[in-house]
């Protein structure tokens, strides 16, 4: 039976909250035939100090968005912890 589980992001003392559009965000965007709308560049991480969980896909597509970030030196590399937090039900 699958456990149902939800996930924090935490970076050094702060807790992902979710992603916003940044500087390079275009929003008449269009996309190619069988293709993405949008790029993870386009987005910037949000960080608080209260944590807060996603469930999988939106928590992974949240850390290709920081990942991003640290390729394009928008934040420095440092280590992230993705910590489960087990749902009741």
């Amino acid at each position: 039976m699958a456990h149902d589980y939800r996930y924090a992001v935490k970076r050094g003392n702060k807790w992902l909250q979710g992603i916003e559009p940044n500087e390079n965000y275009c929003c008449s965007a269009t996309a190619p035939t069988m293709g993405s709308r949008y790029t993870y560049s386009e987005y910037k991480t949000v960080w608080g100090t209260e944590q807060k969980t996603f469930e999988r896909l939106t928590a992974a597509n949240y850390i290709k968005v920081l990942l991003e970030e640290y390729r394009w030196g928008d934040k420095c590399p440092m280590k992230i912890q993705v910590i489960p937090v087990p749902q009741e039900g």
